[in-house]
């Protein structure tokens, strides 16, 4: 099953995103098919700095593109992956840099269907009601369902292409029309992830979940890793960020040598070596 990662080289890269980003697309490789880096120029700048251009399969670049469009990036910071979706064709599957599959997973079951690692109850703050936002021209369909569970899409699987076209425009849509300065969070969890799910339940496309919440905590299943919910700990504590970092280099030298071996030549991987 082809997938892609999504870099938008905005911000500082910390250690130990490198190192999740590397095992994650050479986990996939090696389980479940070929993976691309959609990026821009200064993405590719960095991962060819890193040495690491070549952990993916191809490399894409799209997202200058994002350069030239009125979207607050503050505001929509997972809006480039939106924007990469838009640029493929189902079936496909779609990867934060931050998320790792360590088994091979069967896709056929579905097929022109809808698959993310879970859902999330929309009964709270993040999830405001329509009259929330504020629009200038964005149109609500009156046939979305505002009561249906979010769809978190750090891995989401993408089997029907109606609704991946279609997610896509209402989403950038969306993105486009807002003019907030503000907001870091509802609007983006909305275009991203409550948006998808009505536009599959108004194009009558089944929701699938590889996951529960409560699962991806539990010690016991061996098939995910999110690390979103470390890296604020992993940013402010330096003995957690080494200790981490080390950890996924041992993993890299275990299920990847041949990579171990070429990384160690890059002062920023062999350091960890030492400390």
């Amino acid at each position: 099953m082809k997938a892609f990662h999504t870099l938008r080289k905005k911000k500082y890269i910390n250690d130990f995103e490198i190192f999740t980003m590397i095992l994650s697309a050479l986990e996939w490789r090696k389980n479940n098919g070929e993976i691309k880096l959609v990026t821009d120029k200064k993405g590719r700048d960095f991962v060819q700095k890193y040495g690491i251009e070549n952990i993916w399969n191809e490399m894409e670049l799209s997202l200058d593109e994002m350069d030239n469009l009125p979207i607050n990036e503050n505001v929509f910071w997972a809006g480039a992956k939106i924007l990469a979706l838009s640029k493929q064709k189902s079936p496909c599957v779609m990867i934060d840099l931050d998320f790792i599959v360590w088994k091979q997973l069967d896709f056929s079951q579905y097929e022109n269907e809808l698959a993310v690692i879970h859902r999330e109850s929309v009964n709270n703050g993040v999830y405001p009601q329509q009259d929330y936002f504020k629009m200038n021209k964005f149109h609500f369909n009156e046939k979305w369902d505002w009561s249906l569970l979010a769809c978190n899409t750090a891995f989401a699987f993408f089997g029907n292409e109606e609704l991946r076209q279609y997610y896509c425009k209402k989403a950038l849509d969306f993105m486009l029309d807002v003019d907030i300065k503000e907001d870091f969070l509802c609007y983006m969890v909305f275009a991203e992830q409550r948006l998808l799910a009505m536009c599959a339940d108004e194009l009558g496309c089944k929701v699938n979940s590889f996951s529960q919440l409560y699962n991806l905590f539990d010690t016991k299943q061996t098939t995910f890793t999110h690390v979103w919910g470390m890296k604020g700990r992993l940013q402010k504590n330096e003995q957690m960020n080494r200790d981490f970092c080390k950890k996924c280099l041992y993993r890299i030298q275990k299920d990847f040598p041949q990579w171990a071996r070429y990384l160690s030549n890059f002062e920023w991987f062999n350091k960890y070596f030492r400390i």
